[in-house]
């Protein structure tokens, strides 16, 4: 009991005390660190799931984007085909009045 008490007659107990605590004071700056790492492991992995879904998001608008594209081509050509064929029968006609 007197052993915290400031002059106690037991020198170990002194000089124990300050060691202790700085022991506890190093583990305890060891888990925050730790807890400091998860956290900013966590967060980098949500950063990571974002980056990957805003890629795929991106990838996707360009599948559609191209498959469009195509769509629109192959309109055109038709509508080309169509007034080509517009053209040759009006030739056509005039050339039979």
């Amino acid at each position: 009991m007197g052993s915290f008490v400031e002059g106690s007659g037991d020198p170990t107990t002194q000089t124990h005390t300050p060691k202790l605590m700085e022991e506890v004071d190093v583990e305890i700056m060891k888990v925050d660190k730790a807890v400091e790492l998860f956290q900013t492991m966590a967060i980098m992995s949500l950063n990571m799931g974002n980056l990957t879904l805003k890629i795929n998001i991106i990838k996707n608008k360009l599948v559609v984007g191209e498959e469009g594209k195509a769509t629109l081509q192959v309109e055109l050509d038709k509508e080309i085909n169509i007034q080509k064929g517009y053209k040759h029968n009006v030739e056509f006609g005039e050339r039979a009045w």
